[in-house]
């Protein structure tokens, strides 16, 4: 069975212009031909099925949801993106709360924390890494902590990024472990621009997400996290030695 068709998100002017553009852009393409006719033909059949659809991928990733314009308002943001995601550790929700409390942790599976320091008994300094070589510091205050189940913090308000967020601990069905269920909203910085920005650059949070918690997993079950370097050295003490 097919899925179901995205959910247009242009509106009528948005698709008159671009089945316009496609279909001048396939005439023009006709006349041109060749391997740079052909290639501008298949934009041009991009922009007539825009249109037919009314669907925009890069529209979809631009548009805050409404739950991210809920926390935008709540908080005060002129945007937020926001993600949930949750994976299921084989450790008891004790270690991993006690791993995941202590903040001298955090960067062995934050692909983009460089640095988190305790201030006081709420109170840390964080520094992330940003694009283009660059840092990003602020102080997060623990909003809500409950031993071995759930801890919540939130940036101070003059943070260079501001964010919110939580994580639980869970104990899994069948004594397999602890589901671990995060969930992180921030201000994007320039906005939803901003954010689609560091989509196309890779930096998506919903993946980041993913990840981080892919070696937060892997971190309390195997004791460390797989580096290049240390996958390229496997692979060569795997490697048969020449005769």
């Amino acid at each position: 069975m097919r899925g179901a068709l995205p959910a247009p998100n242009l509106g009528d002017a948005e698709r008159m212009a671009s089945g316009t553009a496609g279909v001048a852009t396939l005439l023009w393409a006709m006349r041109r031909g060749g391997v740079p006719g052909g290639l501008v033909a298949l934009a041009g059949t991009a922009l007539i099925a825009r249109a037919a659809s009314g669907y925009c991928p890069v529209t979809e990733a631009a548009s805050a949801k409404l739950e991210e314009r809920r926390i935008a308002q709540k908080q005060g943001w002129r945007s937020a993106a926001a993600v949930a995601r949750s994976v299921t550790i084989a450790r008891s929700p004790e270690e991993v709360y006690r791993f995941f409390h202590d903040v001298a942790n955090l960067p062995r599976f934050l692909q983009h924390v460089e640095q988190v320091t305790t201030i006081d008994e709420t109170r840390s300094h964080w520094v992330v890494r940003a694009p283009f070589g660059r840092t990003v510091e602020w102080d997060a205050i623990i909003t809500e902590d409950r031993p071995n189940e759930r801890i919540a913090w939130r940036s101070v308000p003059e943070a260079g990024i501001r964010n919110v967020g939580w994580i639980e601990f869970r104990p899994a069905p069948g004594n397999r472990g602890t589901e671990v269920h995060a969930s992180i909203a921030y201000e994007p910085p320039a906005g939803q621009l901003g954010r689609l920005v560091a989509q196309l650059w890779g930096e998506e949070p919903g993946r980041q997400a993913h990840d981080d918690l892919r070696r937060l997993k892997q971190v309390l079950e195997t004791g460390e996290v797989p580096t290049p370097a240390m996958r390229r050295a496997d692979a060569a003490a795997a490697t048969p030695a020449a005769a």
